[in-house]
C-alpha cells in the first residue's frame, strides 16, 4: 500500500523553499544593516544579528519546519488523490479534501509572506539575549505557527491513510485472538456459565456439588510448601546444621546483656542502685547540694536535719543507709510513707550526685535535728539494731542512744 501511495506524491515544490531561503537571506540582511543604522555610535562595534546564535538558531528551526511542513503537504495531497481513486468517494467529500489541502497549501507555502510582513526591528536595547523584545517574541511566534500546521497536516494525513483504522483493527484482532497470559493460568477456574459441565450426581436436598479444582496458584503454592519442609527438616532437625529459634533467641538475648554491660561501663549516666559509688569531689557534692536545695529542703530540712521526712544527718536509717540503699530510695521512693520516686524527674548522674552529698552530711549534726528513726547503720555496711548495740560495744558508733519510744 506504501508503493501505491508513493506514486502519488510528486515533491515538486522545489522552488519553493528555495525562493524561501533566497528572500530569508535577503530579510537577515536587511535586517542587520538597518540594526547596524539603528544603533548608536558608541555601539557600532556590537556584532550583528547574523553573528547572534539565538537568532540563527530560530531562523534555522523555521527552514527546518518549513521543510517539514512541505513535505507533509505533499504526503497530504499524495493521500487525498490515492483516496479518492481508490475508494471513489463524492464529489462533495473531494471538494472537502481538495480545500482542506488548498488552505493547508496556502498557510504552508504562504509563511514567507507572514514573515515578511512582520517588522524585524531591533530595539536600541537587546534585552534577550541580544535580540530586541519585538523581534524576538516575532521569530518564537512564528514557529508556534509553523508547529500549529504541522500538526494540523499530520493529523489529516493519519487520517487519509486510514493509520487510525487499521491500528484499531489490529488491536481488535488482537484482544479477539488474546492468548492466556501467566496470571491467566495461575487464577484459571470454570466459568459461571460452564459450572453445569462439572456439575456432581451428588444431591443434598437440592444442594448438588462442584468438581471444581482449586486455583492453580494455590495448589502449586501448597506443593512448594511440602517440598520447603522436607529441607527445613532435615537442615534444622536431621543434620542440624541450623540454630532453631530458641537457640538463637537465647544466643542474642546473652549478647545483648554482654553488650549492655560493656555499655554501662562506659556511660556514666547509666548508674543504678547495683553499681553506684560514693563521690568524694568538690564538684560532684556542690552539685548534689543545689539539686537537695531544689527538691529535698521542703521535707527533710535545709541541712538534712529532718521535718517532714527523717534526719539524714545521724547513723539511723528506715530503709538501710548504705550507698545502694539511699540511691534506691531517691530514686524508686516509698510512696506509701509519702516519699516520691524520682526516677522521671531526675537523671541517673544526679540521682549519684544528691546520693552521695546526703551521705557526706552524716555527722553533722544540725541545730533541731529531729529525733532518730530506723535501725542503726554502721560504715561496715550492716544494720544493728539497739539490743545489739546494748550487749556488744565492740560496734565502733557515733551515738548509741535508744531509738524514741
Amino acid at each position: 500500500m506504501e508503493n501505491s501511495i508513493l506514486k502519488y506524491i510528486k515533491i515538486n515544490s522545489i522552488s519553493s523553499p528555495l525562493k524561501f531561503i533566497i528572500a530569508l537571506m535577503v530579510l537577515v540582511f536587511n535586517a542587520d544593516v538597518f540594526a547596524q543604522q539603528a544603533q548608536p555610535v558608541a555601539a557600532a562595534s556590537s556584532q550583528s544579528l547574523i553573528y547572534n546564535p539565538l537568532f540563527m538558531a530560530l531562523i534555522a528551526i523555521i527552514v527546518l519546519l518549513f521543510f517539514i511542513i512541505i513535505g507533509f503537504t505533499e504526503l497530504l495531497k499524495g493521500a487525498a488523490k490515492y483516496r479518492r481513486d481508490n475508494e471513489k468517494t463524492s464529489k462533495s467529500n473531494n471538494s472537502k479534501i481538495n480545500s482542506t489541502t488548498i488552505t493547508l497549501l496556502f498557510f504552508s507555502q504562504s509563511i514567507f509572506a507572514q514573515a515578511d510582513a512582520s517588522p524585524l526591528v531591533q530595539q536600541a536595547v537587546n534585552t534577550y539575549w541580544g535580540l530586541g523584545a519585538l523581534l524576538f517574541y516575532s521569530l518564537v511566534l512564528f514557529i508556534l505557527l509553523e508547529l500549529i500546521i504541522v500538526w494540523v497536516l499530520y493529523d489529516n494525513s493519519m487520517d487519509l491513510l486510514g493509520v487510525r483504522d487499521r491500528r484499531e483493527a489490529d488491536r481488535l484482532a488482537k484482544a479477539a485472538l488474546k492468548e492466556p497470559t501467566l496470571m491467566d493460568k495461575l487464577n484459571a477456574s470454570v466459568p459461571i456459565e460452564k459450572e453445569a459441565e462439572i456439575m456432581m450426581d451428588h444431591d443434598y436436598d437440592g444442594i448438588k456439588e462442584l468438581d471444581n479444582d482449586l486455583p492453580p496458584w494455590w495448589k502449586y503454592g501448597f506443593y512448594l510448601t511440602i517440598i520447603f519442609a522436607f529441607f527445613y527438616l532435615g537442615y534444622y532437625h536431621i543434620t542440624r546444621s541450623g540454630k532453631l529459634q530458641k537457640a538463637e533467641y537465647e544466643e542474642q538475648i546473652a549478647q545483648a546483656k554482654m553488650e549492655l554491660e560493656e555499655y554501662k561501663k562506659k556511660s556514666s549516666n547509666l548508674i543504678d542502685e547495683n553499681n553506684v559509688t560514693l563521690l568524694t569531689d568538690k564538684s560532684a557534692l556542690e552539685s548534689g547540694k543545689n539539686i537537695y536545695m531544689e527538691n529535698c529542703l521542703a521535707c527533710h530540712g535545709k541541712n538534712a536535719e529532718g521535718g517532714v521526712g527523717p534526719n539524714l544527718t545521724d547513723d539511723y536509717w528506715i530503709h538501710g543507709g548504705g550507698i545502694k540503699d539511699v540511691f534506691k530510695s531517691i530514686k524508686y521512693g516509698w510512696p506509701e510513707k509519702g516519699m516520691k520516686s524520682w526516677e522521671q524527674d531526675l537523671g541517673a548522674k544526679q540521682i549519684h550526685e544528691i546520693t552521695s552529698y546526703i551521705k557526706s552530711l552524716v555527722g553533722s549534726n544540725p541545730a533541731n535535728a529531729k529525733e532518730k528513726q530506723g535501725d542503726f547503720y554502721s560504715e561496715a555496711g550492716q544494720i544493728v539494731s539497739d539490743t545489739t548495740l546494748a550487749k556488744d560495744s565492740t560496734i565502733l558508733v557515733k551515738d548509741t542512744i535508744s531509738k524514741k519510744q
